[in-house]
């Protein structure tokens, strides 16, 4: 399964200092919401800006075609 994960991540502005949140959209597969939380929290434990966990929906994506997984479909030709 996909779930749409929306990652808050802090930065400042240069002309006044102040901070504000960019909202920041990433597509995780995994088998559950909670399996989505452990994975989304390390990438953001990985990341030294501050970050938090904002929400995640399930997407109802039957496959994903890319190069990863139909590579003969991107091949040159018909």
């Amino acid at each position: 399964m996909y779930y749409l994960t929306t990652i808050g991540i802090e930065t400042e502005n240069e002309k006044s200092g102040n901070t504000k949140v960019q909202k920041v959209k990433f597509l995780v597969e995994a088998e559950s919401v909670e399996e989505t939380t452990i994975i989304a929290n390390k990438y953001i434990a990985s990341d030294t800006r501050s970050c938090q966990l904002l929400a995640i929906n399930h997407m109802p994506i039957e496959c994903v075609i890319s190069p990863l997984t139909y590579p003969e479909l991107y091949k040159g030709g018909k």
